[in-house]
């Protein structure tokens, strides 16, 4: 068998197949596209599932690629031979073509006089049938192998590890076939016929050589039937890569090996192999996870990349090591950039992503850590048996992960008594009240898309002219309104943040207005109300989009791209896009960023628009590959579904983005720019609202006539209003200061708001108030001192954002209870047990604070 590279086993693979008639087709993204069944693609045929179930037509019958894929569930077992969280995948297709004999002897050339594999060292299992289920043993497969000329000894007869799928709760899934590789005596006792077969040490699977997709398991967990019989094979690249160069384990084949060497260099003195490749297989994964725009977060996919990031920075940290993963991120680029593009792209985004979560996680596991170390050297008992209710305490309070305190005491020798902490953990739930919510799609919408699902692919000419004639193939009817699809339209279908077009459509017997048009799959769905007459399914129809609300449109969806590369420009290379939406009102815009924008940066981001508009740059559509737009540098969403052959649209040098969206000719067209507003969607996540045209004219002359009102009512000129506001506030603060001093010393209270109740079996007092720091601090001293009640909590605002204290005198720590009613509100703050203090960036936070607090 002759040693190969990485990239020569991709090229050998796809060579083969496509001299077998299979077309080559590009990877998919790892986030997987309308699938609520997956968090991420998990197989090379996750991405092709509608091929299967015959709700989408393939380009070919026969199909080949590699596509990334993410197992969840073997994050623990990585450090071993051939585990591993991220990996590549081979894969071919035949989508109701040829069937179990022909994908057999294709899996056997290939392996035997392709890539020279010794037949003797190949071992076959097939599935051998489940009679509960009804799903009888694969015979085809026994025979088909015998027919390649496979021994019957080397034949293995398994059960459910044989039976592939669904990718999800429910989908297409079948019998399959597997090829091993046997990686010699040293590794295991032989496979004897009828005795154990040792898949985990000495037989290393190569090859799922055939997913024999005949059936489709039901949401019910009953089996039924497809529509068509179709063939899934897929080969993990590292495991065929360590077996074609003799490599012990996959870490040491060139697609691992060189993180490895990093990982080392990074542990130094205190490194082992097992850490090593945690290391180097966990930011393999984290990157290719935020290159497709996923930010770590708490829940849904961003937990993922949190948890591998994070489990690598307390690696690092628990033995004395600065995490830095800079090294690693510019190798997996350089080794992996060729064929995802999407890494060279999403570049800076990855670096930053990466130093905000480390810089996020490294003081709560320094804390975590030196909290252990004082659990063991307090109490002795610790070190035979870590304590469960500690190890509870130091999840919950203090943020360390489970994983991390497991990590940790076990590098030290000492047990940890988890049966405590997940009676903990269940006493925890129990008193905790969680609220759980879903999100549905309506049944009108979804019947919708079923019945329009079949309908053939719609040819879109509005990018050309806003009239066309054409044929309505498909017309559902609902009480209210009409839904039909034509041959070709104008009428672009709403995707990718742009809102769908409006008008007018005729036929020799009806008229009809257009109030929207959506998109089901590639079918243009136009929903209308019918002003006359009526339409019928073969009918000719003259469509006519509304010209002024589409060229409207149009300059907010090209507006949101000069927002997107002003934004790179000011903020920096983070802040990438996370959603739009543009109508012919207005537009919105969604890109990360940790804190607010200052006004400052808004400032700037509006002017290069603004430039950008005057400079009246002409627009450029270009189509080319994927990877060719990548490489010229046009910004993609990560995450977004791209075909093979994508839409690069061009303003000047400045804004270079793929989109298949409509676009104004030249960005003078736009007009103006206006910035409206800049808003928090979520953490991490901004939202900037602006207007272009005529609609921002319209902005600016409300504006103007404000400031001549404020002016006139300050009498004061235009441009002095801001310092005449100033004054105001100043002599405004001094007065509320001096009442709030007076209100200390006589012992009355002036709250806007205040709650009492008894916590923690003590009594209570939360307020907001009207006053500077040294008067709530006077006046909080005075309320507690009186022993009234035992806690006392004081909120008050500055030009910086929410005030907060808190004073205790009671089993209660005041630092503990404050940085739980900040937490809401993203507040931080600490002290001492009898008093703390601290803030929160949004100064009307107050009002949330109070009602979070009468919910406690």
């Amino acid at each position: 068998m002759q040693p190969l590279s990485s990239r020569e086993i991709r090229e050998r693979f796809l060579d083969y197949f496509e001299k077998m008639d299979h077309l080559k087709i590009s990877a998919s993204s790892i986030v997987p596209q309308n699938d609520p069944t997956l968090l991420f693609i998990n197989s090379g045929m996750a991405p092709l599932k509608n091929y299967f179930l015959g709700k989408e037509t393939p380009p070919s019958p026969r199909l080949a690629n590699y596509q990334p894929c993410i197992r969840t569930k073997d994050i623990d077992d990585v450090g071993d031979r051939h585990h591993l969280t991220i990996f590549e995948m081979l894969g071919s297709w035949s989508i109701g073509d040829y069937y179990k004999e022909r994908a057999c002897k294709l899996a056997y050339d290939l392996l035997v006089h392709e890539l020279n594999f010794d037949p003797k060292r190949l071992y076959f299992t097939v599935y051998g049938g489940n009679e509960d289920l009804g799903i009888k043993p694969d015979t085809e497969s026994i025979e088909a192998w015998k027919k390649c000329g496979v021994p019957e000894d080397h034949i293995v007869v398994l059960g459910e590890d044989n039976f592939w799928g669904p990718a999800g709760d429910h989908g297409p899934c079948g019998p399959c076939t597997e090829v091993f590789y046997d990686t010699g005596a040293e590794y295991g006792p032989e496979y004897k016929p009828g005795g154990h077969f040792d898949d985990v040490s000495r037989y290393i699977e190569i090859w799922n050589a055939g997913v024999f997709m005949e059936l489709n398991k039901k949401k019910d967990a009953t089996f039924e039937p497809l529509p068509l019989k179709s063939v899934d094979t897929g080969s993990g690249l590292e495991r065929l890569a360590m077996v074609m160069n003799g490599c012990d384990s996959v870490y040491e084949t060139d697609l691992l090996e060189p993180l490895m060497k990093l990982s080392k260099e990074l542990l130094g003195k205190n490194t082992d192999v097992q850490t090593e490749r945690m290391i180097s297989d966990h930011m393999r994964a984290s990157i290719m996870i935020l290159a497709e725009g996923v930010m770590p977060g708490n829940e849904g996919q961003g937990y993922i990349p949190r948890r591998l990031i994070r489990k690598c920075v307390a690696a690092c940290i628990s033995r004395g090591v600065k995490p830095n993963f800079k090294n690693h991120i510019q190798k997996t680029i350089e080794m992996l950039g060729d064929f995802y593009p999407q890494l060279k792209s999403a570049r800076e985004a990855i670096i930053y992503n990466m130093e905000q979560e480390i810089n996020e996680f490294v003081p709560i596991v320094e804390n975590g850590l030196k909290k252990i170390e004082e659990e063991l050297s307090t109490n002795s008992k610790s070190k035979e048996l870590f304590p469960g209710h500690v190890a509870f305490e130091l999840v919950t309070t203090h943020g360390l992960p489970l994983e991390v305190i497991k990590a940790e005491l076990a590098s030290k020798n000492i047990e940890f008594a988890e049966i405590e902490y997940n009676e903990c953990y269940e006493a925890h739930r129990k008193a905790s009240r969680v609220i759980s919510r879903k999100s549905s799609v309506g049944a009108d919408q979804e019947r919708i898309e079923l019945e329009f699902i079949e309908v053939a692919d719609t040819k879109f000419t509005g990018y050309d002219s806003l009239e066309t004639d054409s044929e309505i193939l498909k017309i559902y009817r609902t009480e209210d309104e009409v839904y039909f699809a034509t041959m070709e339209t104008p009428f672009y279908g709403e995707s990718g943040g742009q809102a769908g077009d409006i008008g007018m459509a005729r036929t020799s017997t009806g008229e009809i207005q257009i109030i929207d048009t959506m998109k089901v799959k590639n079918t243009h769905v136009h929903i209308a109300k019918i002003i006359s007459g009526e339409i019928e399914t073969g009918e000719k129809i003259e469509l006519i989009v509304d010209g002024e609300n589409r060229k409207a449109s149009m300059r907010n969806h090209s507006a949101t791209h000069l927002l997107h590369a002003a934004l790179h420009e000011v903020i920096g290379k983070h802040a990438i896009q996370k959603g739009s939406m543009v109508t012919a009102e207005r537009l919105r815009f969604d890109f990360q960023n940790p804190q607010a924008v200052s006004a400052a940066e808004l400032a700037k981001v509006e002017a290069l628009v603004n430039k950008w508009i005057m400079q009246n740059d002409s627009r450029t559509t270009k189509l080319c590959s994927y990877e060719e737009a990548i490489d010229s540098g046009a910004m993609a969403l990560f995450g977004e579904k791209y075909d093979s052959d994508v839409r690069v649209i061009a303003f000047g040098k400045d804004s270079v983005e793929l989109c298949g969206g409509t676009h104004v000719g030249r960005t003078g067209d736009i007009g103006l720019f206006v910035i409206t507003s800049e808003t928090s969607v979520a953490k991490g996540i901004r939202r900037i609202e602006a207007v272009t045209g005529t609609a921002a004219v319209r902005v600016m002359q409300e504006r103007s006539a404000l400031l001549n009102a404020a002016a006139k009512e300050l009498s004061t000129k235009p441009s002095d209003v801001p310092a005449r506001i100033k004054d105001l506030r100043s002599e405004m603060k001094k007065k509320i200061k001096e009442a709030s001093e007076k209100a200390a010393r006589n012992g009355t209270t002036n709250f806007t708001k205040e709650v009492k109740r008894d916590y923690e079996g003590f009594k209570m007092l939360a307020a907001t108030l009207e006053a500077d720091a040294k008067a709530v601090k006077e006046l909080g001293d005075n309320l507690i001192n009186k022993g009234e009640v035992q806690i006392v909590c004081l909120l008050s605002k500055d030009d910086k954002g929410m005030k907060s204290f808190v004073w205790s005198n009671s089993d209660v720590k005041a630092g503990d209870f404050l940085k739980k009613i900040l937490e809401p509100v993203s507040g931080r703050g600490g002290g001492r047990p009898n008093f703390a203090q601290g803030g929160a960036p949004d100064e009307n936070a107050g009002v949330q604070v109070l009602e979070f607090i009468e919910k406690m």
